[in-house]
């Protein structure tokens, strides 16, 4: 299949926070893992719908943590989150950054950063791969693509723009305001994560039989 776009560069990533209400007894992911297996379907997770980034996160981390979570989906992520803070459901996978207030008000508990490091906001908080889980480092990503047959000279223009960019102050204090970390790269790094990241999710929207609209 002939991709309709050129890649450029990946921009930023901003990863997710798994977070449980705060009056729950999980101190850890360990703590979540075995009580979800010890007790199949007691827990539920919230999602801002389905085929959200959360609900690919959530399902993910059931198929390698072996465990039976169930979804409720509710209509955006904001009611989603309120949910976990309401005590209507246990968990949910959201941004650093909007769940970060909760998490200093005691208002939820943040167990594991879904990233491959730590995020600077919550530097107590392991991230997946150190417990145990290091597939399960998808964040919300964002990327600079062009017309599949823009010339290569005016991608690598591009690319070196994108990635000067990210180097500066201006643009590594606008992303840290919205809870993202920059990346760059050259633009093959960006198909290669194009293709890790297609290979992952694939058999999970296999398996909930998603459907674009």
């Amino acid at each position: 299949m002939r991709h309709v776009l050129a890649a450029i560069a990946l921009v930023a990533e901003t990863p997710q926070v798994l977070v449980v209400n705060a009056q729950t007894p999980f101190k850890s992911i360990a703590d979540l893992v075995a009580y979800a297996k010890a007790n199949p379907g007691k827990l539920n997770y919230s999602t801002g719908g389905v085929g959200t980034l959360p609900h690919l996160n959530t399902e993910l981390f059931k198929s390698v943590s072996g465990t039976n979570i169930l979804h409720v989906p509710y209509k955006g992520g904001g009611p989603a989150l309120t949910a976990v803070v309401a005590g209507e459901v246990q968990m949910t996978f959201d941004t650093v950054s909007t769940s970060l207030q909760l998490i200093q008000d005691g208002k939820l508990r943040a167990l594991a950063i879904v990233g491959p490091k730590r995020a600077p906001e919550l530097p107590d908080v392991p991230a997946m791969p150190e417990i145990g889980f290091p597939s399960v480092t998808s964040g919300a990503w964002t990327a600079l693509m062009a017309p599949r047959d823009t010339p290569p000279a005016i991608i690598a223009k591009l690319n070196t723009a994108t990635n000067a960019a990210l180097q500066g102050d201006a643009m590594k204090t606008a992303l840290a305001k919205l809870g993202a970390q920059p990346r760059g790269g050259k633009p093959e790094d960006l198909t290669e994560h194009i293709r890790r990241e297609t290979e992952k999710w694939k058999p999970i929207v296999g398996a909930l039989n998603l459907k674009m609209d």
